[in-house]
């Protein structure tokens, strides 16, 4: 598993620069009977199984809390079409990065996202050039999403998309590492991201 090392180091640079698993859980419908009388039987009533969740997405909470509410799994694998793994994500535990918070949500084989929320509306550029300082080929900035964003081959020779914006008062970078596929899955992938962080 890939650590933080690189978001943390950007983070603690916003910081410098000024000094969330979520999910529903649904109650079980209550299964009433009626009491048998002297002069009726009562049938039990069928019983169903609970749905499955499904994946439901945070767009700019005012508290970020994890990072597998930004995306889901099913989406990961529907826009990768690598079916490899299931379920929406697994969150990590978070941790504090200067005055912030960072999160980590990994998707097994389809990739890793990391958010951090810094404190503070400092623009998100300086952050993600220093998140580019990972690439191992020149950064290409995605116009018209977030604020800043950019995608590059990354340490490991994934594709990595870094997206950056400020809302709620915050500082918000999303990292996202996907193994490579087509370009236009990762512009899907960073669209999502912005609009939601």
């Amino acid at each position: 598993m890939r650590t933080l090392g690189g978001i943390f180091a950007a983070a603690c640079l916003l910081t410098c620069v000024t000094a969330c698993s979520g999910g529903s859980t649904a109650a079980a419908p209550a299964i009433t009977s009626a009491s048998p009388s002297s002069t009726s039987v009562s049938k039990p009533k069928p019983t169903t199984a609970a749905p499955t969740p499904t994946f439901a997405a945070v767009v700019s909470p005012a508290k970020v809390t994890a990072a597998c509410p930004f995306l889901g799994g099913s989406e990961v694998r529907q826009l990768t079409g690598r079916p490899d793994e299931r379920g929406e994500g697994t969150e990590g535990a978070p941790e504090k990065v200067g005055s912030g918070m960072a999160y980590r949500c990994s998707y097994g084989l389809n990739g890793e996202l990391f958010v951090v929320a810094i404190p503070g509306s400092q623009n998100p550029t300086a952050t993600i050039g220093k998140l580019n300082k990972e690439c191992i080929e020149a950064a290409v900035p995605l116009p018209g999403i977030a604020e800043y964003t950019t995608q590059c081959k990354g340490p490991d020779h994934e594709e990595m998309i870094a997206v950056g914006k400020r809302a709620h008062g915050q500082t918000r970078v999303a990292q996202f590492y996907v193994p490579l596929t087509r370009s236009d899955v990762y512009l899907s992938i960073a669209k999502l991201l912005g609009d939601r962080l």
